[in-house]
């Protein structure tokens, strides 16, 4: 299914441009299907379904079919979150133990000035943790949850050999306080990706509110802005069109997975969606609190929300659920997220001085759904493809210097990274459970390197950026690999 309004409103926009590169990018990665979104004011102006939801049934993917967003539901916690502080029931600056007076980590004193803006704005200092793998032990088929929706709580745990238990957010609680790990810094020093952190904050919503997250996020968002496409319970999936969920597996062929039911992690990166909801959902954003010039919330909550606390090293903010460029082009400001997870890559923004907004959504896990977006948001403006990519120039560095960066970089979720030199050569490896990945690394300043990872899959000359973190001795402690801070451990 296709539309297009026409180049009045979409002046730059070169919708055959665009469809080419999307199915190029298509054909190349295997993604089954992708559907992509864009409105102007209350009009939706262009979309187009590419490929199909479900290899197996062949459906055609329209605005209406219903995709994971993974991540993206950030922001709608983070809404949830500042609608309580407009009725008065938190306060984003004040500590999380005001609200969970069970959380706690061994290092207490940092628990005590852990605040809901940094949880917020992943700027804890709590590191990656493996805890969404010990989720994942326990989470349940959407057959099982509709034979028994009870079933996740009579799951045995006798299987999971010793590890740690997670069922719920009391149990992730439990989990963090109880958990060895180096915290990153005092509260507010840095920024790294927290799915923790978001996951507890599900847990204020629910008993600042007396409502399970659902039901506050039904009653407050979903329901005035008529997203009634737009759930979290998977019983409502028989309800409406849905994507097939697809990964690869370790040999490279893309297989399908089941939709899975998981109580912890819930309000970082559980709702389900269409593209015509999460455009209805941006047009809160670009018209400052208003829907069908209903006030849903007040200005200062989109702004709270949209404003930009944290800068990272490649020039973007982190908001509250949204990262945000205010000066992406010409007075141009772009706020945008993605979401990544089993069977789905995802990606909304929006450009509030025209009330622009785009959606993508696919079925592929590490599609990447954000150059689908960026090039979209791209044609629009009228600008080359690439202008959202950070292009770094080489230089040439001390051998001695760059010694300080090679080691052994791991995170909790998982993530093991060594960078190596054969005393010429830089070079990043990405172990993986089954095999390693070796690519080749350019300095591009003391603190940077850029990777050129994935041409053949992504089908152009993108090179991820990494930065280095030093210590007051002059030694790296940690490199940035996009949202996360990894720490260097050998």
């Amino acid at each position: 299914m296709s539309k297009y309004g026409g180049d009045k409103v979409l002046k730059n926009f070169n919708p055959n441009e665009f469809e080419d590169y999307v199915s190029e990018l298509k054909e190349k990665t295997g993604v089954p299907g992708i559907g992509v979104g864009i409105s102007i004011g209350d009009n939706l102006e262009y979309f187009k379904g590419f490929g199909v939801l479900d290899v197996e049934k062949r459906q055609p993917i329209t605005p209406d079919t219903v995709f994971g967003l993974a991540s993206v539901t950030k922001s709608f916690t983070a809404l949830c979150i500042n609608l309580l502080a407009e009725e008065k029931k938190l306060s984003t600056a004040h500590p999380v133990k005001r609200y969970l007076s069970e959380f706690t980590i061994l290092r207490s004193w940092a628990a005590d000035k852990m605040t809901i803006h940094s949880f917020l704005t992943h700027t804890s200092g709590i590191p990656p943790l493996p805890s969404l793998d010990y989720v994942n032990e326990l989470s349940i088929t959407l057959e099982e949850y509709l034979k028994d929706p009870n079933c996740l709580k009579n799951k045995p745990e006798d299987s999971l050999g010793g590890k740690p238990v997670i069922r719920d957010n009391k149990d992730l609680l439990q989990f963090i306080g109880n958990y060895e790990f180096e915290l990153l810094g005092r509260p507010g020093q840095y920024l790294s990706y927290s799915n923790d952190c978001f996951s507890l904050l599900g847990e204020v919503i629910q008993r600042v509110s007396g409502l399970t997250y659902e039901q506050y996020l039904k009653k407050n968002i979903l329901d005035p802005l008529g997203m009634d496409h737009t759930f979290i319970d998977l019983a409502a999936l028989s309800n409406f069109e849905v994507q097939g969920l697809y990964y690869r597996d370790d040999h490279g062929n893309v297989v399908k997975a089941p939709w899975k039911h998981r109580e912890a992690f819930v309000s970082s990166g559980s709702l389900k969606s269409s593209i015509n909801d999460l455009l209805r959902y941006m047009d809160l954003y670009v018209n400052k609190g208003f829907c069908d010039g209903n006030r849903i919330c007040e200005t200062g909550t989109i702004d709270r929300i949209t404003s930009p606390y944290y800068s990272l090293e490649d020039g973007t903010y982190y908001g509250y659920g949204f990262q945000t460029e205010p000066e992406y082009s010409n007075g141009i400001t772009l706020i945008h997220h993605g979401g990544n997870i089993v069977g789905v890559a995802s990606y909304i923004g929006f450009i509030p001085e025209r009330k622009i907004k785009v959606a993508v959504l696919s079925n592929l896990s590490n599609f990447p759904a954000s150059k689908v977006f960026f090039a979209a948001v791209n044609a629009i403006l009228g600008l080359p493809r690439s202008y959202n990519e950070l292009r770094m120039p080489p230089v040439d560095i001390p051998s001695y210097h760059l010694e300080k960066l090679i080691g052994r970089y791991a995170s909790g979720e998982g993530t093991e990274i060594t960078i190596a030199s054969d005393g010429k050569n830089l070079f990043y490896i990405t172990h993986g459970k089954n095999r390693e990945s070796v690519y080749c690394a350019t300095p591009t300043g003391y603190d940077s390197i850029s990777v050129q990872r994935d041409r053949e899959v992504l089908g152009d000359e993108e090179d991820i950026n990494l930065f280095f973190l030093f210590d007051p001795k002059g030694q790296v402690w940690a490199m940035r690999q996009g949202l996360r801070l990894i720490p260097k451990v050998e």
